[in-house]
């Protein structure tokens, strides 16, 4: 069995091998600049490929500049035939050698090979092929020819300039060429694999008549990837000879004119008749001016991209220029009279190939729109020439007429104008903001009513419980701890009982101290706000704890802005949630690692922020952290982080976690500087200035970037 298309290929004749990633498209319309076939719809809330009128150029993928746009190959099915042993041969595009970075030839063939290919020929051997028919077919015909070679080329005339179709060359192309070749000598059960450079080689696969040749196409980035997959470094393996015929002046296809040069240096018959086109503008410009008479010649070599060396597909940072002296290079080394005349001879063997092709009409032609329809769209969008049009290509058509055209024969969407957008809506725009804002204050007024008075009702039944609990636990507790002592003076020092007295008397005042620390975060102590610098402040949390056994083995890192302005606040209270956090981070890290302080001001406010390097903390205890009683500790309250969020809120601020498991956590408090915007009484402005004057900035002993 020769091919497994119709069984296992991932491309159906009719879907498009180009698709589309909406959630990337960014609605740019370069795609839409590029394409010269009108294949691309815009519709509501998506871009389409037409794939009856795609001629599979590969503009659209290589110009998109968000990565929008992927393709279909047979690479997955080719992985199958691999893993599976299959007979399976490799025929390399001539392009080939332009692709290789610091890789011969021959250790390409070699990677090939241990890739799983059974044998790996050049395609150029397609080219030595129907290089005899093109001879004898410029020779013997009067009218222009255009070469066959390029199917982008193919396609289009068969789709868009049907009447050029008698002037293509009846021969296949050197891809079908070879795979055929391949198939007669190989035959049954062998697959042939091309690697191409260009997405239009699989368009080659779609034409019934061609299921003979080749059996799947992929390109040189999907090999590079299988590569990587397999572990095979093509820099680094050793060196094969390729299999089947070797090649002549085939090689030079890849290059401009090079289907003209791979005819013979003997072949003069065409000299100053013959017509080179490259690139998307110039062959399409050619194409039309030959359909409409105004240009003439007896041969016409047209390749759609700058040759097959810049292909949609060769991924290489050297300059085309650069790539095709690599392949220019490679045909001349490997050229020589004693080559050319054993492959004459070998070409004998695969005389009976079948070369020739007919090319049939796929008209693809959209419909006339009169030029009331095209002025009517004009008017809609506020484009009527003389003065009205801008041409500004935004919405991806050259002019604004263009733009009409496609929106009357249903490729384009009218409001895809981007200038009509901007004027149309304005207005509209400018009222919907204006509601929106309206909207945003009422939700967050709204939101901070509810937030307020679920927390005040929660504050209102802990203050009740925190109430009773005080009177009802604290009498018994002092009951238990006074006997407790007066038990523990009457025994004597060595009494084992003592230990378990001594706990009896910790337990309890562990359970004052939890009673304690509920009172204070049902209580909401009355601010006593003054000038506060924060600086100053964290300096003094930290004189309080680097004493500690906890903090010997901390590195305290001190990140301070030195121009951060008083803050009207609480001092007491600040210090409180610092001294909080500050702690739980060095319990977080045991004791070891590093803690960073870093004060910053921005606008209105001043942020603080704390950094730990501890083990960060799991997703689902984020939500809970400021929740009364949560905590991991084996004997902690969950007091502390309740009480200092109660104060930062008091103040008007915020206090926020960012963490990472295995990273660390970082604490950031949000503090408004404007005592009117915090909700806290200021002074008099003379007593404010007053103290201004007494207590400055007071940032002495504070160091950006110091260490402790």
């Amino acid at each position: 069995m020769n091919t497994v298309r119709d069984l296992k290929s991932e491309h159906c004749r009719g879907d498009s091998r180009v698709e589309v990633n909406n959630r990337k498209c960014r609605r740019c319309f370069y795609c839409v600049q590029l394409c010269p076939a009108k294949a691309i719809k815009l519709e509501k809330e998506s871009i389409r490929i037409i794939p009856e009128r795609c001629i599979l150029c590969g503009n659209c993928i290589t110009g998109c500049p968000h990565r929008a746009m992927t393709y279909h190959s047979d690479a997955s099915i080719v992985r199958n035939l691999i893993e599976a042993n299959e007979n399976v041969v490799a025929c390399l595009d001539p392009a080939f050698p332009a692709v290789l970075d610091n890789v011969s030839p021959w250790g390409f063939s070699y990677a090939l090979k241990a890739l799983g290919f059974k044998e790996v020929w050049e395609g150029a051997v397609g080219a030595e092929l129907i290089s005899g028919p093109y001879r004898k077919l410029l020779t013997e015909t009067e009218k222009p020819v255009i070469s066959s070679f390029c199917p982008v080329i193919v396609s289009y005339i068969e789709k868009y300039l049907p009447q050029l179709i008698g002037n293509l060359a009846p021969i296949v192309s050197p891809m079908i060429a070879a795979g055929r070749a391949i198939k007669k000598a190989k035959g049954e059960g062998w697959r042939v694999v091309y690697i191409a450079p260009c997405l239009a080689r699989m368009g080659e696969l779609d034409y019934e008549e061609n299921a003979d040749a080749i059996d799947h196409v992929i390109t040189f980035r999907d090999v590079r990837f299988m590569f990587a997959e397999a572990g095979i470094n093509p820099r680094h393996v050793d060196e094969a000879p390729f299999d089947g015929p070797v090649p002549a002046l085939g090689r030079i296809v890849p290059v401009i004119g090079g289907l003209n040069r791979s005819l013979g240096h003997s072949f003069d018959v065409l000299v100053g008749e013959t017509s080179v086109a490259y690139g998307r503008r110039r062959v399409m410009a050619a194409l039309n001016q030959l359909a409409k008479g105004a240009i003439q010649a007896r041969f016409f070599d047209l390749v759609f991209c700058d040759g097959c060396v810049d292909g949609s597909f060769v991924e290489r940072e050297l300059s085309v220029v650069g790539r095709r002296q690599i392949v220019s290079r490679y045909a001349k080394s490997q050229f020589s009279p004693q080559t050319a005349s054993v492959l004459q001879r070998t070409l004998r063997d695969f005389a009976d190939v079948k070369i020739t092709k007919e090319h049939k009409a796929n008209v693809q032609k959209l419909p006339d729109p009169t030029e009331e329809q095209i002025r009517a769209v004009l008017k809609r969008i506020n484009k009527l020439p003389p003065h009205n049009n801008l041409d500004c290509r935004a919405c991806g058509y050259n002019t604004c007429r263009e733009k009409a055209v496609a929106v009357v024969q249903g490729i384009s969407e009218a409001e895809y104008c981007l200038p009509y957008l901007l004027e149309g809506s304005k207005r509209v725009y400018e009222q919907l903001e204006k509601s929106h804002r309206e909207l945003q204050r009422s939700h967050q007024e709204l939101e901070q009513a509810q937030f307020q008075l679920i927390r005040t009702e929660k504050l209102a039944a802990l203050g009740q419980l925190a109430a009773g609990v005080a009177h009802e636990i604290n009498n018994p507790l002092g009951t238990i701890t006074i006997y407790a002592h007066i038990l523990a003076r009457s025994l004597e020092p060595d009494d084992p009982r003592k230990e378990d007295i001594d706990l009896i008397v910790t337990e309890a005042n562990r359970t004052k101290e939890i009673v304690q620390g509920l009172l204070s975060f049902a209580r909401e102590t009355k601010l006593k706000p003054g000038e506060t610098n924060i600086n100053d402040l964290l300096e003094e949390t930290l004189g309080l704890l680097v004493n500690q056994v906890l903090f010997q083995n901390i590195k305290i890192k001190k990140v301070f802005n030195d121009d951060l302005p008083l803050l009207f606040a609480d001092a007491t209270q600040l210090k409180q949630v610092f001294l909080n956090i500050m702690l739980n981070a060095a319990q977080a890290m045991e004791g070891k690692g590093s803690l960073t302080l870093t004060t910053t001001h921005e606008g209105g406010t001043i942020e603080i922020r704390i950094r730990d390097t501890g083990p960060g903390i799991p997703p689902e205890n984020i939500g809970k952290l400021f929740n009364p009683f949560f905590t991991t500790k084996e004997k902690g309250t969950g007091l502390g982080l309740a009480i200092s969020y109660g104060i930062v809120e008091r103040h008007s601020g915020q206090i926020d976690v960012e963490t990472e498991l295995g990273k660390g956590s970082t604490f950031i408090i949000t503090l408004p500087v404007d005592a009117d915007a915090a909700g806290i009484i200021a002074p008099a402005k003379g007593l404010a200035a007053n103290q201004n004057i007494n207590t400055g900035r007071r940032n002495h002993g504070t160091k950006k970037n110091s260490h402790h």
